[in-house]
């Protein structure tokens, strides 16, 4: 091993993370410029930056556990409802305390087909995150950072880079408090996922899109102050999951064998 490798495998994390935010954030320029014509190629900075990292620090070896990780899918059936079905509850659950609470009555009406949704989720899932960031957060991220972190502080760290991550979309009017703070509750969400199907990148990929797309259709039904109160409801729900977490599990893990926690990280 050479002087340079074992650096980087010291910093393998900060590594990470310089490259998640900086080819993201390159890659979203000629994207702003298009005005938004263009294919967002941006998305997959995370994951891009995983593999590259992966590779200077760990191998072939090291990327091939990304690979395995996102196609990890042999998991007890409850984490796919959880996956699928909290991100969707939570939005529902928020449009219900919403109008309890004074908004306008949901206009269901506003939200699409479900034949014109569908192909929506697929190509979303694709360009707007899920695929192009969780192989880096939580493929390469999460397993390392608790190597060395609890799985609280673990998620602390990644939740405010992955806030962070999203700065650029306040060029295009993209970028909300409710959204922040979102973001970084759920990267407390997510870990416990993770920890909790053995690894599976893939859970968490569907979660990201489950949440990402109840959040676009399901938030149609209201406007203006109404949706920002919804979505600040919705963000509270999430707050209420990560309290009951850290009661239920603690702060040290979120449910997983030691062996999951460090199965992903190649050996010094």
């Amino acid at each position: 091993m050479t002087n340079f490798t074992a650096v980087l495998r010291r910093h393998q994390v900060p590594l990470f993370f310089v490259l998640a935010l900086g080819l993201t954030w390159i890659a979203f320029v000629p994207w702003y410029f298009s005005g938004g014509e263009a294919i967002p190629w941006f998305t997959f900075g995370p994951m891009v930056a995983g593999f590259i990292a992966a590779f200077l620090t760990g191998g072939l070896k090291a990327v091939r556990a990304i690979l395995a990780s996102m196609f990890r899918w042999r998991v007890k059936p409850i984490w796919y409802v959880v996956a699928i079905g909290f991100p969707i509850a939570a939005q529902l659950a928020a449009i219900s305390l919403n109008t309890s609470m004074g908004s306008a009555r949901p206009a269901w009406g506003n939200i699409p087909s479900l034949s014109e949704i569908l192909p929506m989720i697929a190509l979303f899932a694709v360009f707007s995150g899920p695929l192009g960031e969780e192989p880096g957060w939580r493929g390469f991220a999460v397993p390392r950072l608790l190597a060395r972190h609890s799985a609280f502080t673990a998620s602390l760290i990644l939740g405010i880079v992955w806030a962070a991550w999203h700065l650029p979309l306040a060029l295009v009017g993209d970028l909300t408090a409710y959204g922040t703070v979102s973001v970084l509750l759920a990267a407390f969400v997510f870990t416990w996922l993770y920890q909790n199907t053995g690894g599976s990148v893939l859970l968490p990929i569907l979660m990201h899109a489950a949440h990402q797309n109840s959040v676009r259709y399901l938030g149609k039904v209201f406007t203006g102050g109404d949706l920002v109160q919804q979505q600040w409801i919705a963000a509270g729900i999430w707050l209420a999951v990560v309290v009951a977490i850290l009661l239920v599990q603690g702060l040290s893990s979120f449910g997983c064998r030691a062996e999951t926690r460090l199965q992903l990280v190649p050996s010094a």
